[in-house]
């Protein structure tokens, strides 16, 4: 594929774009979304819009209501699965536009290549959402953090699809180009700007006295990669929950649920690693 020639690059570009998103089954129109970040929408109309969306793309309704059960509510303690309205509630808006637009790239054709390069993502994204969190950061940060993470390698990832999809493009044309593309699929969806970042980092980058927001999404970045390179999937050591109640909830466990819920489990290793309350319970019992 040639795109030596800077406006003849664009189109190649563009052209990307648009087969892979008109390729994508989203079940409503894009814009009807928009109802989410509307201040005063109804939960009825919400409720109305979940409906719709389960009926045309069951999937992936499932799916997000069960990342907002899994993840956000606390599984621990049990409890129904939340409905639409409620995973709006926890999730906001913006989050759930990213989750659908990745959920619904994902299923588009749902080959090996195409299921490990959902799992890194889905890697990178819980793994920042953990760092995030045990930095402290307030949860509008922390949500920032897991949609960059899910969406910082999109570029490639739209264009790999593009491949999958037919077109011929080849490695130096995707490693000049992916930020480009990256950058007018997330203005196209009308995402939150802080993306913009996130899919053009190249290094590792710091606030004051800390990692920015991009420098997390780039660590956890790089912790995945590193362990896709090394085994071919994300690999962690973690306590996990134990019959005796001692450990209920780890981060290794809610990584484990996350991958579970995307159907990517097979790209991931949890090496349980019991702490010395737990091996002390496995004594007395």
């Amino acid at each position: 594929m040639k795109g030596d020639d800077p406006e003849e690059s664009s189109r190649i570009v563009e052209e990307v774009v648009e087969k892979v998103l008109s390729g994508i089954k989203l079940g409503v129109n894009w814009s009807e979304l928009k109802i989410l970040e509307d201040e005063n929408s109804s939960k009825a109309k919400i409720q109305e819009l979940g409906a719709k969306i389960a009926t045309k793309n069951p999937e992936t309704s499932a799916t997000i209501l069960a990342i907002a059960h899994s993840i956000y509510f606390d599984h621990s303690r049990g409890g129904s699965a939340p409905d639409f309205f409620d995973a709006y509630l926890r999730l906001g808006a913006e989050r759930i536009k990213i989750l659908f637009f990745f959920l619904a790239l994902s299923s588009l054709g749902k080959g090996p290549d195409g299921r490990r390069r959902a799992a890194k993502s889905a890697g990178i994204s819980i793994l920042g959402r953990i760092i995030a969190q045990q930095m402290g950061l307030k949860d509008e940060l922390v949500r920032k953090v897991e949609a960059g993470g899910l969406l910082c390698q999109i570029g490639r990832n739209v264009f790999m699809k593009a491949r999958e999809l037919g077109m011929e493009i080849d490695d130096e044309f995707i490693d000049a180009h992916e930020v480009d593309l990256a950058t007018r699929v997330v203005k196209k969806l009308g995402l939150d700007s802080f993306l913009l970042k996130a899919v053009d980092m190249s290094y590792v980058d710091f606030d004051e006295d800390s990692f920015s927001l991009g420098g997390i999404v780039k660590l956890a970045e790089s912790l995945t990669e590193n362990s896709f390179d090394r085994y071919g999937k994300l690999v962690l050591q973690s306590p996990m929950p134990d019959r005796y109640d001692v450990v209920t909830k780890s981060p290794g466990d809610v990584v484990q649920r996350h991958f579970s819920i995307l159907g990517v489990g097979e790209y991931l290793e949890v090496r349980e690693v019991p702490t010395p309350r737990q091996l002390e319970a496995i004594r007395k019992h």
